[in-house]
C-alpha cells in the first residue's frame, strides 16, 4: 500500500477534481478538498443530469424564484410561490414555465459555519485522560507519578474543551429544500440527542451482550462461583433508588421551568446533582470493599483482573458510572446559568434535552442492576 502511495506521488499522473469520465453525481461535483459550503447553487437533476441553479434568480414569470423551481423530483412548491415572495420547495414537481432553461453556477449565501477546534481538544483530552488511567492499580484504584499527573491534565483539558464547546453558538438553519419526514416536527437539537442516545444503546448493547455471551459460555449457574459472597444486592438497590429519585428531580426542574420558577429549577437541578454524587459515592464504597476482601477463594481481593466475572462487572458498571459523571458535569454547567434566569418559560428545552440523557442513564441502570446483582 505504501509503495503504491509513494510511487503514485512521485510518478502518478496529475488529475483534476473529477478523474472519472462518466461520474456525474454530486460527490464529484466539488473541488478536492471540498470547500466548507460544498455547492455553488441549489443541486437539481431536473434536466437529467446534475446542475446548480441560482437560488436568487427570478423565474420566467417574474414571480416565483429559482429556489422554488429547484424543487426535487416529485415535490411541490410552497403556496408563497404564487404570491411572488420566493417559495420553499417541500418535495414536488413544478410547472415547466417555472424552471430556468439553463443552470447558473453562482455563489449562494453562506450557511452557518460550525467549523470548530473544540471537538479536537476534547478528543486529545480523552487520549491524555486514558493514558493516565492506563497506570491504574486495579487493586487499589490508585495512580502514581506520571500517570497521576497525566490523568489530572486530561481532566482539566476535558473540562476546558466541554465548556468551550458549550459556549459556542450552535444555530442550524432548518432545511428548506429537502424532505424531513418523519422528523419534520422534531427540532435539530432534540433529533441530535435522540441520535446520540441511539448510538449509546449500541454501546451498552455491546457490553451487555458480551456479558451475557460470556456468562452463558461459562454456565449460567456456575458463574456465581466467580463472585464473592460480599457482592450483595443492597448497594445496587440503594443506587437504584438514588437514580430513580434523581430522574424525578429532573422532571420537577422541567415543571419549575414551565412555571417560570428560577429557584425551583435551581433546587431541582441541585437535588439531581446531589443524588448523582450519592450514587458515585455508594458505588466507590462498594468497589473499594470488593477490592480489599480477603477470603480463601479470593485472597487478593476481587478486582478488575481477578476473573471474567469481575472484569465484566467493573467495565460495564464503570462505563455507566462515567455517563453519570458526564451528567453531573452538565448539571454543574446548568446550575450557574439557571441562577442567572436561564431555562425559564420557552427556554426550558435545554432541561428537556438533558432530561432525555439523564433518564437514559437511569434506564440503563435498570438493566444492569438485575443482571449484576440479582440474577
Amino acid at each position: 500500500m505504501f509503495y503504491n502511495l509513494f510511487v503514485s506521488i512521485r510518478h502518478g499522473e496529475e488529475v483534476g477534481d473529477n478523474p472519472w469520465e462518466y461520474a456525474t453525481t454530486a460527490e464529484w461535483a466539488v473541488s478536492s478538498p471540498p470547500p466548507l459550503e460544498n455547492f455553488t447553487g441549489i443541486p437539481s437533476y431536473r434536466d437529467g443530469k446534475l446542475t446548480f441553479r441560482d437560488e436568487h434568480e427570478p423565474a420566467a414569470d417574474g414571480g416565483a424564484t429559482a429556489e422554488a423551481s429547484a424543487a426535487t423530483d416529485g415535490g411541490t412548491a410552497d403556496a408563497s410561490t404564487a404570491a411572488g415572495t420566493g417559495a420553499v420547495a417541500t418535495g414536488g414537481a413544478l410547472p415547466e414555465t417555472d424552471l430556468p432553461a439553463t443552470a447558473v453556477e453562482t455563489e449562494s449565501e453562506p450557511h452557518a459555519d460550525h467549523a470548530s477546534f473544540w471537538p479536537f481538544v476534547i478528543c486529545l483530552a480523552g487520549f491524555v485522560t486514558f493514558l493516565g488511567l492506563s497506570g491504574l492499580d486495579p487493586g487499589s484504584l490508585s495512580l502514581t507519578g506520571f500517570y497521576e499527573g497525566t490523568f489530572a491534565l486530561g481532566g482539566v483539558m476535558s473540562a476546558v474543551g466541554f465548556v468551550g464547546m458549550a459556549q459556542e453558538s450552535f444555530y442550524v438553519p432548518e432545511p428548506t429544500m429537502s424532505e424531513q419526514w418523519p422528523f419534520g416536527d422534531v427540532e435539530n437539537m432534540k433529533l441530535g440527542m435522540w441520535t446520540f442516545l441511539g448510538s449509546d444503546v449500541v454501546l451498552f448493547g455491546g457490553f451487555i451482550g458480551s456479558f451475557l455471551f460470556l456468562r452463558v459460555a461459562n454456565g449460567w449457574a456456575s458463574w456465581h462461583h466467580l463472585i464473592p459472597e460480599d457482592h450483595v444486592v443492597l448497594p445496587g438497590l440503594i443506587n437504584t433508588y438514588l437514580l430513580l429519585t434523581s430522574s424525578f428531580a429532573v422532571v420537577l426542574a422541567l415543571v419549575a421551568a414551565h412555571k417560570n420558577s428560577k429557584w425551583g429549577v435551581v433546587g431541582s437541578l441541585s437535588i439531581t446533582w446531589l443524588l448523582g454524587v450519592g450514587f458515585l459515592v455508594n458505588k466507590s464504597i462498594e468497589w473499594l470493599h470488593l477490592f480489599h476482601i480477603h477470603t480463601d477463594t479470593f485472597p487478593e481481593g476481587w478486582n478488575l483482573g481477578t476473573n471474567v466475572a469481575s472484569s465484566t462487572f467493573y467495565l460495564t458498571t464503570g462505563l455507566h458510572g462515567a455517563h453519570v459523571i458526564v451528567g453531573l458535569v452538565m448539571i454543574m454547567y446548568m446550575i450557574p446559568r439557571a441562577l442567572r434566569g436561564a431555562y425559564l418559560g420557552d427556554d426550558q428545552r435545554s432541561i428537556e434535552y438533558f432530561g432525555l440523557y439523564w433518564h437514559f442513564v437511569d434506564i440503563v441502570w435498570l438493566f444492569l442492576f438485575p443482571l449484576f446483582y440479582i440474577l
